[in-house]
């Protein structure tokens, strides 16, 4: 009899993007234009909270966070589709959550203009 051996399980505890549903944005500008072009509210699934639950239908069984909207707790309208008013606090407050987060990232990736030189 062969002894029991350990596995290793590794769970993500970071949430995705709302756009792109990676933990790290591979075009954090492209993420940025789709988060401000359009209205997001909360997502249906989860109710806005982000997390998934034994009711919510799961892609990655190891994951803690709703499938639909990978743990953001947004989902993208048309804009037809949603009123302003009909968008609540709690997600404008993470749209906006989102949105600075990827203005440093860019902020931080865009190289500085370089200094001007003046002859003597």
């Amino acid at each position: 009899m062969m002894p029991a051996s350990a596995l290793t399980v590794r769970v993500s505890l970071q949430r995705g993007c709302p756009v792109c549903t990676e933990m790290q944005c591979a075009d954090p500008a492209e993420c940025l234009y789709f988060l401000t072009s359009r209205p997001w509210a909360d997502c249906d699934t989860c109710a806005g909270s982000g997390w998934g639950s034994e009711s919510t239908p799961v892609h990655n069984p190891l994951s803690i966070f709703c499938a639909d909207c990978s743990g953001s707790g947004l989902m993208e309208h048309n804009p037809r589709s949603i009123l302003p008013d009909e968008i609540s606090d709690n997600a404008r407050t993470r749209l906006t959550g989102y949105v600075d987060h990827l203005m440093v990232r860019l902020a931080d990736t865009t190289p500085a203009p370089a200094p001007l030189a003046v002859a003597a």
